[in-house]
């Protein structure tokens, strides 16, 4: 969210029950304009009202800090880009006073995500873009190395103040995978080649999906064969997380939805058909959290949940309702239905199956002897005839007792 203000979609958002809330609520450079002796920080540009209201209503709060002042930067002018060596100290100085202010009553931020996409080269984006640019294309590890080295200064800082705050990595745009002389994908490796590895908890990572042109068509062609690209990544990331010795690292994925050039009836139904996928495909790879970007958001792709008047678009029924079925779900397994695929959860006291069609047409699935219900992507029931059920592109959940 932008806000997290009713006229952001603050309560449509809680009614879906959504849970993170992924927010740019520290710029430094706006806070620390102007090094002085001691620090001046001007906490009155934060929207302490947006923090509060998170808090307030239950969600978890992402709190991204970011913006580079300009008597910090390593390349002068880039708002986005690298702290330079000899201010890492007072950026250090910098977080440890924010996250003391912070993680207290009424605000309670507990995740503290350094930068946003900085695996970007600076030359590629405008000064003070929203990609954290702190990517360089003369290094064979595309900058990876010099970000570790912020951390090791920053997560002390950031512990000091808070032994259980949670540390993530900048939202990797990783938007392909490694391969020949391509270093843009090495970022994340340079961080655990440059001892960087100790000094976060969690990976934070984007995984966006294009439409395919026609309803229930999507894809990412720069990860072969993904759908969401999120099981992709997370493989991934995780090969070259075992590769350095830290398996046992924490990943999200803090920014994901379906990209509609245009806002047609297919492409928008397709966001909604997307949903489930996403959502099932975070919760089966064991995703610690899994964000939609965005409440509103009509001014890139067509991604928002809710128009600006926040009327919803279909793609938020169908969030509410994975949130309905899926919130607090553990994965199991595959199922082994014939031109079926999707994912076994449990949940309480129930299991809940996530079906699409393999191959893309209908298939008559016979339901086991124990379903309780059969819903479609909105949480509606569908019927059942002579216990069976059509299965097509669009995913379909099963309740089953246990």
């Amino acid at each position: 969210m932008f806000a997290v203000t009713n006229s952001q979609g603050l309560a449509q958002a809680v009614q879906a029950g959504a849970y993170w809330v992924r927010f740019s609520a520290f710029h430094w450079d706006k806070i620390e304009p102007v090094r002085t002796e001691p620090p001046t920080y001007h906490w009155e540009v934060v929207d302490e009202d947006s923090l509060q209201s998170a808090a307030a209503n239950g969600m978890e709060i992402i709190a991204i800090v970011q913006f580079t002042p300009d008597w910090a930067q390593k390349i002068g002018g880039a708002y986005c880009g690298p702290i330079k060596q000899d201010a890492l100290d007072e950026f250090a100085q910098f977080l440890q006073a924010l996250v003391s202010r912070y993680s207290a009553p009424p605000y309670n931020v507990r995740y503290w995500e350094l930068g946003n996409e900085p695996d970007v080269d600076p030359s590629l984006v405008p000064a003070n873009s929203v990609f954290g640019c702190w990517g360089d294309n003369s290094d064979e590890y595309y900058g990876g190395r010099y970000y570790a080295e912020m951390l090791k200064t920053a997560y002390p800082a950031i512990k000091a103040a808070d032994p259980q705050a949670r540390v993530l990595l900048g939202g990797l745009l990783l938007d392909r995978a490694s391969g020949g002389s391509d270093t843009h994908p090495r970022f994340f490796e340079g961080i655990l080649a440059g001892g960087g590895g100790p000094y976060f908890d969690i990976v934070s990572f984007h995984a966006y999906s294009y439409y395919g042109g026609s309803l229930g068509q999507m894809g990412n062609g720069n990860w072969p064969g993904a759908v969401t690209a999120v099981p992709e990544k997370v493989a991934f990331l995780r090969g070259v997380l075992e590769q350095y010795g830290y398996g046992g690292k924490a990943l999200m994925n803090t920014e994901s939805a379906l990209l509609c050039s245009e806002s047609t009836p297919d492409c928008l139904e397709t966001q909604a058909i997307y949903i489930p996928r996403v959502y099932a495909d975070a919760l089966a790879v064991g995703l610690k959290g899994q964000v939609y970007f965005a409440t509103i958001n009509e001014g890139w792709r067509h991604t928002g949940l809710l128009l600006h008047d926040l009327t919803p678009k279909p793609a938020y029924w169908a969030y509410s309702a994975a949130a309905s079925q899926l919130s607090g779900a553990r994965y199991q397994e595959p199922p082994s239905y014939p031109g079926i695929k999707g994912y076994t959860f449990a949940r309480d006291y129930r299991i809940v199956q996530v079906l699409w069609s393999a191959d893309g047409a209908r298939h008559t699935l016979t339901l086991p002897d124990d379903v309780l219900k059969v819903s479609d992507r909105y949480g509606n029931q569908l019927p059942v005839e002579n216990g069976q059920v059509a299965i097509g592109i669009s995913p379909v959940y099963l309740e089953i007792g246990r």
